[in-house]
């Protein structure tokens, strides 16, 4: 118990010194959403409903961030610098260390969701109207998906270049053709079959669903149903073919 509780201390200490992973998971989502939200408050008329789905979205955005800069993108870094092989000859067996990636990445999104909500409480005054229970519920499936993303993620990429060039390929797509920064209604028609192939699609709209306290009616079972897919497809994936190069 001692062995896991150290291994998860230092994992934490890596993920608030990882320059990088800070950036993406909590500076981008907090500027982006407190200046795409300026820009585009004014020009709502229900901005109750705006900030219901806009919120959500955001937070979809720190999922992504999170699976793939926090477990992804680190693990990938780890195992590149022989963090993993030094490990090798001391009791931290392999699933503890994978235990502590998952910590690490719940504490990513615990922490970047608070900063979403602080904001848009204190810095933009918005009252948050949701429905805590089911949007915990929500945000538990999308985490876990997303999380299985990184790990896959770091089965494909062997350095840290090559992660990083993935990482910046998905990046665009998740972040405007999502709905977590754009409504989808507001695309061109010939974008809208390409939102159907984006991942982040279903994890913000089963979080805006949860938000408003309908996570359980029919609109979130195609979501529910595709990160439920991709969660089991990611762990039956991470279980071949990620390495911590502990053998």
């Amino acid at each position: 118990m001692q062995s896991v509780l150290m291994h998860m201390k230092m994992e934490l200490r890596l993920l608030f010194r990882d320059i990088i992973g800070l950036f993406f998971v909590f500076i981008m989502p907090a500027l982006s959403f407190y200046f795409f939200s300026q820009m585009f408050q004014s020009q709502q008329t229900d901005q109750i409903h705006y900030f219901n789905h806009y919120i959500p979205g955001m937070i979809g955005i720190v999922l992504f961030t999170s699976g793939f800069f926090i477990i992804g993108l680190e693990a990938v870094t780890d195992r590149e610098k022989g963090v993993y092989k030094r490990l090798k000859g001391t009791p931290i067996k392999p699933i503890i260390i994978i235990q502590a990636i998952v910590t690490k990445g719940a504490v990513a999104v615990m922490v970047g969701v608070l900063e979403i909500l602080v904001i848009a409480r204190i810095g933009l005054s918005v009252p948050l109207k949701m429905n805590i229970y089911q949007f915990l519920i929500a945000l538990i499936i999308a985490s876990a998906a997303f999380f299985t993303i990184g790990f896959i993620i770091a089965s494909i990429a062997k350095r840290f270049q090559s992660a990083m060039a993935i990482g910046f390929v998905m990046l665009y797509p998740m972040l405007f053709l999502s709905g977590a920064m754009i409504p989808l209604e507001t695309l061109p028609s010939s974008l809208q079959p390409v939102t159907l192939l984006i991942p982040l699609t279903y994890a913000v709209h089963l979080l805006q669903n949860g938000w408003e306290g309908q996570l359980f009616t029919m609109s979130s079972v195609a979501d529910i149903i595709v990160l439920l897919c991709i969660l089991v497809i990611g762990i039956a994936l991470s279980r071949k073919f990620f390495r911590l190069d502990m053998e």
